[in-house]
């Protein structure tokens, strides 16, 4: 369900809106750790069998391993999880800021405005080719998506997952984002009528 109207300033106007295509976005964010939680689970069926037949205290005794509950999440949990939250998955861009939904019992909204972003990049993954037909996935980063870990700084970007016509919506994406940055570094009222020193070519004294 789209809920990002409720987020939306006055005259805040809405020109893009999109959400994940599902097979890249499902897959994307549960092949591997569902594939480790089977592995796990291969590794636990010998011994539930043999507990079993031993007797009901030793088989009780494996249900209570918490490595045993890791690996029913990691293949059940997470596929369910990303499941039930995707329809909550919704992306939009205006003329203001992007907007991000997500959230599975309550609804969680992400904003970045446009004078914060610092860089901006699309990438397409092996899952969008396979499944997406056209997708790919728009990560923007601004200075507060560094965080520092024990291994030094990592980067955590805002990320528009697995939507259709990537290359598209990012080139619209910088469009808008430069106007909008231009618009509040020289408003329009103090812009001057000619400008020799936009979209002009650089030219090296001999």
């Amino acid at each position: 369900m789209n809920e990002l109207q409720k987020i939306l300033d006055e005259h805040e106007k809405v020109f893009w809106e999109g959400k994940p295509k599902f097979w890249p976005f499902f897959l994307g964010g549960s092949i591997i750790t569902t594939l480790i939680g089977l592995f796990m689970m291969i590794f636990f069926v010998p011994f539930m069998v043999v507990a079993f037949i031993a007797g009901k205290g030793i088989f009780r005794g494996i249900l209570l391993l918490p490595h045993f509950w890791v690996a029913v999440v990691l293949f059940f949990g997470i596929p369910l999880y990303l499941f039930l939250v995707y329809k909550h998955m919704h992306y939009a861009i205006t003329n203001k800021r992007v907007l991000l939904q997500k959230g599975l019992i309550g609804r969680d909204f992400e904003m970045v405005d446009f004078d914060q972003i610092t860089n901006a990049e699309v990438r397409v993954g092996v899952l969008d080719k396979l499944f997406g037909r056209n997708s790919g996935s728009i990560l923007i980063s601004t200075a507060g998506t560094f965080t520092y870990t024990r291994r030094g700084r990592v980067q955590k970007p805002y990320t528009l997952r697995n939507i259709e016509s990537p290359y598209e919506i990012f080139k619209f994406f910088k469009k808008v984002s430069h106007a909008v940055k231009t618009d509040i570094q020289y408003p329009n009222k103090y812009r001057p009528k000619t400008n020799p020193g936009y979209k002009t070519e650089y030219h090296a004294k001999k």
